[in-house]
């Protein structure tokens, strides 16, 4: 594999890495039992925006037919 190939999955692995750690402490705020709906709703965002940067042909992270008119 040459330095570009390497370069690049070593890149897209601290991506992946970044996301997934920014998911996993999302999904932990989310479950705590003194959150403020605003807080829950800071948290549900921020699971939301992962879902789609991990998946971003998907119109929808839940796996919902998208409902925009």
């Amino acid at each position: 594999m040459d330095e570009d190939h390497r370069e690049l999955l070593r890149r897209l692995f601290a991506a992946a890495t970044e996301l997934t750690e920014t998911a996993h402490e999302a999904a932990i705020a989310g479950q705590s039992e003194a959150l403020t709906a605003r807080a829950y709703a800071e948290a549900a965002g921020q699971l939301e925006a992962a879902a789609v940067i991990a998946n971003p042909g998907d119109g929808d992270p839940a796996g919902c037919a998208d409902q925009t008119p």
